[in-house]
C-alpha cells in the first residue's frame, strides 16, 4: 500500500517531520532545565518570614527571624501561610512563561505536523483500508473487533481525563511535624493551602520550627501526590480490567494530568 502525501513526497515530509519533532524535544529540553532553575520568594510578618520555592513549587526554605516568635500561634501560622504562597506564585509566574514559550515554539510548527495534515492523512488512510478490507483475510473479523474495543477505549480515556482532572484538583494532601503540632495543608499541584501552628510549637527555636515547617510541607505534597496517582492507578485498572500496568505506564498519564506546578488559578 502506498500512501501520498500532499504537496511532496513522503520520505520528504517524514524526513520535515522527524526534524521539527527533534527541534521540540530540544525545545522541551530546554524548557525543563530552565524550570529547574526557577526559583521564587515570598515574605510575610514584615519581612521575618522569608520562605522559597523552586519551579516545581517544592517549598526549598522557610526563614523565621526569632523576632517573629513574638507573635501568637494564629497570627505566624497566617504570615507563614502568606509568604508561602507568594514565594509559590512568584516561582509559577516564571515557570508560566517558560511553558509559554515552549508552546508557542510547538504551535509554530509547519503545515506537516499541523492538525489539517493529520486529518487529511488519517482520512485518506481510512479510504484505503476500506476499499482494501475484502483482502484482510480470516483474521480480519478478530481484528475489527480489536479497534473496536481500542475506539472504545479511547472514548472512556478522552472522557476519564476530563473527570480525572477534576478529581485530582480536588485532591488536598496533609502532613504533620512536629509530633502534630504543625499541619499542612496541599493541593495536589503543590500549592500551599494552610499551615497551622499549634501554640506548643511556639516553644521551639526559630530555626527547628522553620524546619518542622518544611517537614510538615514535604509530607503533605507527598500525601497529595500519592492520593493522584492512586486516582490514576485506579482509573487505569476499571478501564481495563485483568490489564497490569507497570509504575513507568502510571507515571506517564500521571505526568500528564499533573504537569510540572501547572494548577488551576
Amino acid at each position: 500500500m502506498s500512501l501520498s502525501f500532499p504537496g511532496g513526497s513522503d520520505l520528504e515530509l517524514l524526513e520535515q517531520m522527524i526534524r521539527q519533532a527533534e527541534d521540540v524535544m530540544r525545545g522541551l529540553a530546554d524548557v525543563q532545565a530552565g524550570i529547574r532553575q526557577v526559583t521564587g520568594e515570598g515574605e510575610g510578618a514584615d519581612g521575618l518570614v522569608r520562605a522559597r520555592a523552586d519551579g516545581r513549587g517544592q517549598v526549598t526554605a522557610i526563614t523565621l527571624d526569632p523576632r517573629v516568635m513574638r507573635l501568637d500561634a494564629a497570627a505566624l501560622s497566617a504570615e507563614v501561610t502568606k509568604a508561602i504562597q507568594a514565594a509559590q506564585d512568584a516561582a509559577k509566574e516564571r515557570t508560566d512563561k517558560l511553558v509559554a514559550a515552549a508552546r508557542t515554539r510547538v504551535t509554530g510548527l509547519a503545515a506537516p505536523l499541523d492538525e489539517t495534515f493529520v486529518r487529511y492523512r488519517f482520512d485518506q488512510l481510512a479510504q484505503e483500508l476500506d476499499a482494501g478490507a475484502d483482502g484482510f483475510g480470516p483474521h480480519s473479523a478478530d481484528r475489527a473487533d480489536d479497534l473496536e474495543q481500542d475506539a472504545e477505549r479511547a472514548v472512556r480515556i478522552e472522557a476519564w481525563l476530563e473527570d480525572g482532572q477534576r478529581e485530582i484538583e480536588a485532591v488536598t494532601g496533609h502532613g504533620r511535624a512536629a509530633d502534630g503540632r504543625i499541619q499542612a495543608v496541599t493541593t495536589a499541584y503543590g500549592q500551599v493551602r494552610e499551615v497551622v501552628i499549634e501554640p506548643r510549637a511556639m516553644r521551639l527555636p526559630s530555626r527547628t520550627l522553620a524546619e518542622e515547617l518544611l517537614l510538615a510541607l514535604r509530607r503533605a505534597q507527598q500525601d497529595a501526590e500519592r492520593q493522584s496517582r492512586q486516582l490514576v492507578s485506579d482509573a487505569l485498572r476499571e478501564m481495563a480490567p485483568g490489564e497490569s500496568f507497570d509504575p513507568d505506564t502510571i507515571d506517564e498519564w500521571f505526568g500528564g494530568l499533573l504537569k510540572p506546578f501547572e494548577r488551576p488559578d
